[in-house]
């Protein structure tokens, strides 16, 4: 269950991370419009709940890994290191070789993925100037794709 909460939080975080950005460069767009005399004048309104969703969620990172690390030190015979690793017992030997078939496989689909999103920038420039939603979301998916690639894989192999 942890496995789930971990690679939800982090997909969350990333998430919520474009957003920001992305506020930032839709008002940057603007201005830049502005600046080379296409528009006349803009209004800003930026949106403050990414903002409090991207704090809230480094909050629960930072409770969930103090709790882990707490758990980490009190067992004698876990490896201080596991704390790194949340989704996983690092002590057990079984997990260890399932995360690094799961990590082969998500790494294999990220590459695989980001011939495919990067060949995809030139077929749509317009989107660039258009839509600059494009190029930042289909950047944050790679690393989104390659949790949830490893998510499924480690969850099959571990059936297994």
């Amino acid at each position: 269950m942890s496995m789930y909460i971990t690679v939800f939080l982090r997909i969350m975080l990333l998430l919520s991370l474009a957003v920001m950005v992305f506020d930032y460069l839709r008002v940057e767009q603007l201005y830049i419009q502005m600046d080379r005399g296409f528009i006349d004048g803009f209004e800003v309104f930026i949106t403050r709940w990414p903002g409090f969703i991207f704090i809230i969620i480094v909050i629960l990172f930072v409770i969930i890994n103090t709790i882990q690390f707490i758990l980490v030190r009190k067992n004698k015979h876990s490896v201080l290191n596991a704390f790194l690793a949340v989704e996983y017992d690092v002590s057990d030997e079984r997990a260890v070789q399932i995360t690094h078939k799961a990590v082969s496989n998500a790494f294999v689909f990220i590459l695989v993925y980001s011939f495919f999103i990067v060949g995809s920038y030139m077929f749509i420039p317009n989107y660039f100037v258009d839509y600059i939603w494009y190029p930042l979301f289909t950047t944050v998916s790679i690393p989104i794709v390659g949790l949830l690639t490893y998510l499924i894989s480690f969850k099959v192999l571990q059936h297994k």
